[in-house]
């Protein structure tokens, strides 16, 4: 069964290494937060409803920053590392939902 506390589990390392974003807990659940690091503000923040949402919200966020690890924002990924960004994000879904 998915719950939040194994999504965050299996997502922590990743959370430690990005520094645009965070889990929180509020008294209204979850929420997935953003920071703009320009402006020293936090951009976005959004309810997590389900650890399904937290889940999906963490794979495109994963995404991401392994997008911009590859390629400094400098140049568009390949078709060979766009796989690879694909490949780790299935096999995060998989160690989710305990496959």
């Amino acid at each position: 069964m998915l719950t939040f506390e194994k999504v965050l589990a299996i997502f922590d390392d990743y959370l430690q290494q990005d520094p645009l974003y965070e889990v929180v807990f509020t008294k209204h659940g979850y929420a997935l937060m953003a920071w703009e690091p320009a402006r020293s503000t936090w951009y976005s923040a959004e309810h997590m409803a389900t650890p399904e949402v937290l889940l999906d919200s963490l794979l495109d966020a994963y995404a991401s920053f392994m997008e911009d690890q590859i390629t400094d924002n400098e140049r568009d990924l390949t078709e060979q590392e766009t796989a690879e960004i694909k490949r780790q994000c299935d096999l995060l879904r998989a160690k989710c939902m305990g496959q």
